[in-house]
């Protein structure tokens, strides 16, 4: 009661609008309204305490261990710099937790809440998968905590107010108000404001609302449900009274608990070894499994399996693998991007529930099993599981440096001079992304082998920048998208050698391209026939499969796809080129991150294509134009 009364009496300290003040009244309620049996102690203290003397899980609760809170059955959780500390840190205000099963978050969140609203009442919010999920939640884990636990029953609404003040999916809790909802409610998630934000599960969640699951159009009426949620927190944000906690087993690298994570100090849990108190983190390639053994007598394997200490090569039980768990630290990997986030990697060997026995046999029924290798990954090892069939990653580009700088033709250098001949059949095509206010474009040399070197590509204000760019660079033909801006692209090409209009097509061709004519007079009273271009329709994702496989080759073998000396390391450029991913045969850029280098290098591959400057591509266009 005291710490609520200094933080009602000094309102106009902690912030001055209008908006909070009334926030913070209607969300706690008259002192009349709950029981007065508890007593929130002067000094807010650590939760890991402030639970084992207030918190008793019931067997009502679906937990191994009823009875009192015990930091021993979440040792993960208590660690130095570990979730609970950085709950109780009011530098941070969100806490991230990228987590296998059975590590506890969950339980710990609730026990993290009820703590807080005890000593500082406010306004909270916890959203689940879904309504029905949200209210089985509350119903099966979080009521039954409060409700058993004698302390906290003293915090419940009276006996006379308790029918309308305690639901499944709002209750009243030391005269907070706490609220339960599903992430596929966005009416309920933009309606209130809130101090404490809970979100479980957050994978699981519509990534927008107003779009089919799994795409991310531009066009979606809301954003997501996470993001819905989060400006429910603005108020207390300003003041830096917020604490958001957002937790899930991930699903891939694009879902939303890995990019939050990623946003954070990426914490491993540090343990000391028994045998030889080397310093390390536990990962799954440390936990050893005889396979050989396991195709013959799984069982026996299973016995067998052991975590083996990386340094000293000792193996570990599973009560010395829990005792280093206990006495572990947490430490950041990385510098935060959001200097406010502490974010956690939990694999499920964290637990002192999981043994190594059960982990050695879902692995092995793992094996040979897409589904339950994506499993094992996701809910044991806590890591997202990759299931992209095409995917460059900016590593790759590194490879791709040739011997030349930006701005130079590679075959005019050695050692491509000599490989390829004075007299080699070279030529610069170039590929065009048009945006709404300057162009995007790349130019290209292609040797007639196939082989390839990146000349230049950056941004141009106009179209007269371009041609000019172009003649520098010798260009001979060059392909504009004519998605945007339509009708100025095609006037241009118009009556200018070597550039023409492209577009993709939405659905998948029979061929990689098709050529096509276009009369700009079609329709015109004053038509002449005289103003036809060529024009070229493309299979988009043919294209890419083409280009992704070139800038994967590693073995030297086949046309050469080269970049500059320095573009390995060019942030810029590889972060366009690995936007996009193939998922089921189509590529999406599910991040809509910007692609403008990638759509530009395609348009040059299709121009070498087109003029028959790709290798095996050659002699099918020879034979075409000598028929």
């Amino acid at each position: 009661m005291g710490q609520t009364k200094k933080l009602m009496e000094n309102l106009d300290e902690i912030v001055s609008d209008n908006e909070f003040r009334e926030i913070f009244t209607n969300d706690v309620l008259p002192i009349e309204a709950v029981g007065s049996a508890y007593i929130p102690s002067g000094d807010v203290i650590p939760t890991v305490e402030w639970a084992e003397r207030n918190v008793v899980f019931s067997p009502r609760v679906p937990t191994a261990k009823p009875g009192p809170w015990r930091r021993e059955t979440v040792p993960a959780m208590c660690c130095k710099g570990g979730p609970i500390a950085c709950m109780d840190d009011g530098e941070i205000e969100k806490i991230v937790g990228m987590k296998g099963s059975q590590t506890a978050f969950t339980s710990t969140a609730y026990v993290w809440l009820v703590h807080a609203l005890a000593e500082e009442p406010a306004s909270a919010l916890l959203v689940m998968n879904s309504t029905r999920d949200a209210l089985d939640k509350a119903r099966e884990a979080f009521l039954p905590m409060i409700e058993d636990s004698p302390k906290l029953a003293a915090m419940m609404p009276p006996p006379n107010k308790l029918r309308e003040n305690w639901t499944k999916s709002y209750q009243q809790f030391n005269r907070a108000a706490v609220y339960w909802t599903g992430a596929n409610s966005a009416g309920a998630l933009g309606s209130k404001p809130i101090r404490y934000l809970i979100l479980d599960e957050v994978d699981k969640y519509p990534q927008q609302f107003g779009r089919s699951k799994g795409t991310r159009a531009s066009t979606s009426s809301e954003a997501g449900a996470v993001q819905l949620a989060e400006q429910r927190t603005k108020t207390y944000r300003k003041s830096g009274r917020a604490k958001i906690l957002m937790f899930s087993t991930p699903t891939d690298d694009l879902g939303e608990i890995a990019r939050a994570y990623d946003t954070g100090d990426k914490r491993h849990l540090h343990v000391a070894c028994p045998h030889c108190n080397a310093d390390q983190v536990m990962v799954w390639k440390s936990f050893k499994i005889d396979m050989k053994l396991a195709a013959r007598d799984p069982k026996k394997a299973v016995a067998q399996a052991h975590y083996r200490c990386p340094h000293c090569k000792e193996p570990w039980t599973d009560n010395q693998r829990f005792k280093a768990i206990a006495g572990g630290e947490w430490r950041g990997t990385e510098k935060p991007r959001n200097p406010k986030c502490a974010s956690f990697w939990l694999p499920s060997w964290l637990s002192p529930f999981v043994t190594t026995e059960y982990l050695a046999a879902k692995w092995i029924a793992a094996q040979g099993n897409r589904t339950g290798l994506h499993d094992f990954i996701n809910s044991e090892c806590g890591e997202p599981f990759v299931h992209y069939e095409a995917h460059l990653r900016s590593s790759a580009f590194r490879q791709l440096e040739g011997n030349y700088e930006e701005g130079r033709l590679f075959a005019s250098v050695e050692p491509y001079l000599s490989q390829l001949g004075a007299d080699a059949d070279v030529v610069v095509f170039g590929g065009v992304d048009v945006q709404k206010g300057y162009l995007v474009a790349t130019f290209r040399q292609f040797a007639r082998n196939g082989d390839s070197g990146l000349v230049w590509r950056g941004t141009v204000s106009d179209f007269g920048a371009l041609d000019a760019l172009a003649a520098t660079y010798g260009m001979q033909y060059g392909l504009i998208d004519q998605r945007y801006r339509t009708r100025e692209v095609q006037e241009w090409c118009f009556g200018r050698a070597g550039y023409i209009p492209c577009e993709g097509v939405k659905t998948r061709a029979r061929s990689i391209f098709a050529v096509n004519s276009l009369d700009l007079d079609e329709g015109r009273s004053t038509r002449t026939g005289l103003r036809v271009i060529e024009t070229l329709t493309h299979d988009g994702d043919q294209l890419k499969d083409i280009l992704v496989n070139l800038i994967q080759q590693t073995d030297g073998a086949g046309r050469r796809w080269m970049v500059p000396k320095g573009y390995g390391s060019n942030e810029e450029y590889c972060s366009q080129m690995t936007a996009e991913r193939c998922i089921n045969g189509k590529w999406v850029n599910p991040l809509d991150k910007p692609n403008h280098a990638w759509d530009s290098e395609l348009l040059c591959l299709l121009a070498a294509l087109r003029f028959g400057y790709f290798g095996a591509w050659n002699a099918a266009a020879d034979k075409a134009e000598g028929e």
